[in-house]
């Protein structure tokens, strides 16, 4: 029989190099999104959106997921 007493393997360990450089790039892809976002406020509710914003909010949440990944990883 097996020993019952060791937590079943998730998987292999986290990497602390790789969960930093996703963090880094995350925030990277999430600062002209924010930006964006705020300018459009900032524009009012009349002002025409272009497609440019439409990809970089994109962007953005593409890096709001990429740090969510590199937290949540176990």
């Amino acid at each position: 029989m097996g020993n019952s007493d060791s937590p079943p393997s998730n998987g292999p360990p986290r990497n602390g190099c790789l969960t930093a450089f996703m963090l880094v790039v995350g925030i990277l892809l999430l600062i002209p999104g924010v930006l964006c976002v705020i300018v459009s406020v900032a524009m009012g509710p009349g002002a025409n959106v272009n497609p440019v914003t439409i990809i970089v909010i994109c962007l953005a949440f593409a890096g709001l997921t990429l740090i969510i990944q590199a937290l949540s990883r176990k």
